[in-house]
């Protein structure tokens, strides 16, 4: 006759095998951390002082690097508006935290440059396809008084940004893309 087993017993065969590594989670709650602090900076939830300060108390790791290196890269977006805050240089200061290479601090600021501009180079292109549209406006204006004269209202001016603005999106997008994977390498 078989022995009945309970659950229980099933349970912790199948588990006896299973070992915890304090290790590697100590290093996830640490570099877990050290993005908490570095995002609270970037988004000036906290002054350079103290999350310096707080970053120092921690031991400096790899889950320091791992860290912060995750939380620059990650932050590297293209902004829709002009950046009116300090968040691309405080992404610089932390960067310093991690590395002296003057390649990559090189690099870092030349991708902040970047994604700068691209606000700008947008708001310009628009401006463009305005004045590229408007003498087919005063030409059919007639035709063009449902729209209340305003080119944004014309469905052919709106395709054809939408258009541009797409291709101009994927051309800064393709490059950031480019550009953080090499920082990544870098630092």
């Amino acid at each position: 006759m078989s022995k009945i087993r309970s659950a229980w017993e099933i349970a912790l065969e199948k588990t006896e095998d299973i070992v915890i590594d304090r290790e590697k989670m100590a290093y996830d709650e640490d570099v877990k951390k050290v993005r908490a602090l570095a995002g609270s900076y970037i988004n000036d939830d906290e002054s350079a002082a103290e999350v310096v300060s707080k970053l120092e108390a921690l031991e400096k790791n790899k889950a320091l690097h791992e860290g912060l290196k995750t939380i620059i890269i990650q932050n590297l977006n293209l902004p829709q508006e002009s950046v009116l805050t300090d968040r691309f240089e405080r992404i610089e200061s932390l960067a310093r935290l991690i590395t002296t290479d003057q390649e990559a601090l090189q690099l870092l600021s030349q991708i902040i440059g970047f994604v700068k501009q691209y606000p700008e180079h947008r708001k310009q292109l628009i401006e463009q396809l305005k004045e590229q549209f408007a003498p087919m406006m005063q030409r059919e204006d007639g035709e063009m008084a449902g729209f209340g004269g305003n080119i944004e209202s014309n469905p052919e001016f709106l395709k054809v940004a939408q258009q541009q603005l797409e291709k101009l999106l994927k051309q800064y997008t393709d490059t950031l893309e480019d550009a953080k994977n090499k920082l990544r390498e870098l630092l």
